[in-house]
């Protein structure tokens, strides 16, 4: 599956023909507290805004129409709104970027050495989205036959830039190892996992932890899904993926 994303990016992919994206938001994390509120739609937050962090909404009103998404494609097209102010969204492949405030310079990428990144702690801009929690309610309408990546799911993923297959280099790697995002996927049979890029699309780890039956199967029904990635003091990263089975902000 080629995926062309923007570096600071914040992307929602869904891998079906046809769905209704309700609500989605984006911001940086501090992560000391459970249900630490509410976000501006009425939703938990699993974790506290950091203050002064990035934070991202979905505008209800036009969610085609914001100067910070964009850049991959396929393009979605936003076809409906309905009548409880959710958007049906038809695309082969369905794709949502969300950059921050900064915005995607590649000319500020100086580096795209692991070490060198890790010890900066960012790629781009040090307001790059790294420590994140991610909202999505969605309902799968309908998808197509596909078996690439495992069949069709839904992925939030965040912590990265372009999922390119551009040739070239920076500081001696390929242009396509801008691709270091973290992936949570649901999949339209319940299944769950996380998946680790590092280059596109050759770099994608194998051997992902993941859970059968974590939740009822998509398609036809509104569910709820969070997914947050974060530092630990120790310098290594944990992911969380939470589920709100029945769409009852539980």
């Amino acid at each position: 599956m080629k995926k062309n994303t923007l570096l600071s990016l914040g992307i929602i992919v869904f891998a079906v023909i046809a769905a209704t994206t309700l609500i989605y938001n984006y911001y940086l994390i501090s992560p000391t507290t459970r249900y630490a509120g509410i976000d501006k739609y009425g939703i938990k937050e699993i974790y506290p805004t950091k203050t002064g962090g990035e934070e991202w909404f979905m505008n209800m009103d036009d969610p085609g129409n914001d100067p910070r998404i964009g850049g991959e494609g396929p393009p979605s097209k936003f076809v409906q709104q309905n009548d409880d102010g959710s958007w049906k969204v038809r695309s082969t492949e369905v794709r949502y970027g969300v950059s921050t405030s900064s915005g995607y310079h590649p000319d500020l990428i100086t580096t795209l050495k692991q070490q060198a990144l890790a010890a900066k702690g960012y790629m781009q801009s040090p307001n790059d989205w790294k420590n994140v929690e991610m909202t999505g309610y969605l309902k799968v309408n309908s998808f197509t036959d596909s078996n690439q990546n495992g069949g069709p799911h839904i992925e939030l993923l965040a912590r990265g830039g372009r999922n390119t297959n551009d040739i070239g280099t920076i500081d001696g790697l390929s242009r396509q190892c801008e691709a270091t995002t973290y992936h949570s996927n649901t999949y339209a049979d319940g299944r769950v996992k996380f998946e680790k890029d590092l280059e596109h699309t050759i770099g994608y780890t194998t051997g992902d932890p993941e859970k059968q039956h974590a939740i009822s199967h998509l398609v036809g029904r509104w569910i709820g899904i969070k997914a947050v990635f974060y530092n630990l003091p120790d310098g290594s990263v944990r992911l969380e993926q939470w589920i709100d089975e029945n769409s009852n902000n539980n």
